[in-house]
């Protein structure tokens, strides 16, 4: 079970504090000594699944009726734990993923209140906080009986696989199908492991992942609001902009990429691709040692490159651990966002007319952690068809015919105009020994596909039929 970032300062009050991604610590330090006794619990709420943590809480300390949001809310969870005690229904449970008994913990949501201070945490307005904890505290109250709500993850146990594998490399141009993907190669071999946040995680070693956009503007899915809400995927954009970070949090990746010791990374990629579109040193980083290294929850994505190509930039983006299920499709979604945004800014220096290309994740450390595996599942079971989308190859094209008692298959660029390998043989073998190892495929889709025409081809030349390539 996940472990609660929690602190019990008075077990006698009726008010905890819900510090989002602010450390707690940090929060209780501030107060005053005759305001941090009148506090019960303060803990973090850094994701929306942390919600049924806090709501069993709340079941086992019937004495606390307030809840206060003191904090940034960088990924969402205080606008659903508001939502859902304030709509007090079964639906909001639902549209959030908590999977917990409404019935069970209606008299919890019934007899909490939430008092949202996450606008005076930006303001910094640490008195009104103060004010807001002496103004409601009522010691020795009990507000309602005790609840123990048990937490189900509903985890499979047929997960597990049993090496380490290299890398995994998926090309899609879809981010949701890309999704479904990286998805099932988790699921199918990823490694059953614990994590420092004591919760069991499925892991897959170095997943790499290229969207093929070539100046096509990309319109996130539909779909993926029935498990992350749109919303987040802007919200989540946003912060890569904002160059300063809160107070009590470790790091935002808009302070670390835009005032990295005074250093604003965004734009020196921007001048140094605009002045020089051969340079391999467009980087920037959010790796601070003297920083991360002692820290408790250091920056995930890494490094941004970006190297231009012909009439496109590209985009290679490292993150050392990456929550595949949750984080992945923000962190891809940003990235999408932020090539954009290069790109338009360095046709304002150059009129080159430059296009966003291929963007690439590389997760080192790819996982989905034991919570999401019920979600998981869902997903695969819904859209897992997707896997056998038809994605066209950007390395070409191969157009495969019999001719004079020979079966021939030729290689093509994308576009059609240049021959770059042609063969013809009798023998089938030999079309396959001329193709073993050669790089003319992005995904195993598409060599399974020309092996299977091969194979046709040969038949129907065997057989003195006419072969026709695609032809059923």
């Amino acid at each position: 079970m996940l472990e609660k970032d929690i602190l019990i300062v008075n077990p006698k009050s009726n008010i905890s504090i819900a510090t989002l991604w602010a450390k707690k610590d940090f929060i209780y330090n501030s107060l005053p000594e005759n305001v941090k006794n009148k506090v019960n619990i303060i803990g973090t709420l850094y994701t929306i699944n942390g919600i049924k943590y806090l709501i069993q809480t709340l079941g086992e300390n019937p004495q606390i009726n307030k809840i206060i949001l003191y904090g940034p809310d960088l990924t969402q969870s205080g606008q659903a734990f508001i939502d859902i005690f304030n709509n007090k229904d079964k639906e909001t449970l639902k549209r959030y993923n908590i999977n917990l008994d409404y019935d069970e913990i209606k008299e919890i949501l019934n007899t909490t209140s939430v008092i949202d201070m996450r606008k005076d945490f930006w303001n910094k307005n640490i008195s009104k906080l103060e004010e807001i904890i002496q103004t409601n505290y009522k010691p020795d109250n009990i507000f309602r009986r005790k609840i123990d709500i048990e937490i189900k993850e509903n985890v499979k146990t047929d997960y597990d696989y049993i090496i380490p594998l290299p890398p995994a490399f998926i090309y899609e141009e879809s981010l949701f199908n890309a999704w479904v993907r990286l998805l099932t190669e988790i699921k199918m071999f990823g490694i059953l492991k614990d994590s420092e946040y004591n919760e069991k995680q499925l892991e897959r070693l170095n997943i790499i992942v290229s969207l093929g956009l070539y100046g096509r503007k990309y319109e996130l899915e539909k779909e993926f609001d029935e498990f992350i809400k749109l919303e987040e995927f802007e919200k989540h954009l946003s912060g890569y902009f904002i160059n300063k970070k809160p107070e009590g949090v470790d790091y935002t990746y808009g302070e670390r990429f835009l005032n990295y010791s005074n250093l604003n990374q965004l734009l020196y990629i921007i001048n140094k691709l605009s002045k020089n579109p051969e340079t391999r040193r467009a980087i920037m980083i959010t790796w601070n040692p003297n920083i991360d290294i002692y820290s408790n929850d250091p920056p995930c994505v890494i490094s941004i490159e970006g190297i231009i190509q012909g009439k496109y930039l590209n985009l290679t983006e490292y993150i050392r651990s990456n929550d595949m299920f949750r984080g992945w499709p923000l962190n891809m979604y940003a990235l999408i966002r932020i090539g954009e945004y290069i790109v338009n800014e360095i046709n304002k220096r150059t009129n080159k007319g430059y296009e966003l290309g291929i963007v690439t994740t590389i997760s080192s450390s790819a996982h989905v952690y034991e919570h999401d595996f019920q979600y998981m599942e869902k997903v695969l079971e819904k859209y897992g068809y997707r896997i056998r989308s038809f994605v066209s190859d950007p390395k070409g094209n191969f157009i495969i015919y019999n001719e004079d008692n020979k079966t021939f298959i030729e290689h093509r660029s994308y576009d059609n105009t240049i021959l770059d390998f042609k063969f013809g043989s009798e023998n089938v073998d030999e079309i396959y020994n001329r193709l073993k190892g050669l790089p003319f495929f992005t995904s195993y889709d598409h060599s399974i596909y020309v092996g299977r025409e091969i194979y046709k081809a040969n038949e129907f030349k065997r057989t003195g039929k006419k072969y026709i390539q695609d032809q059923v």
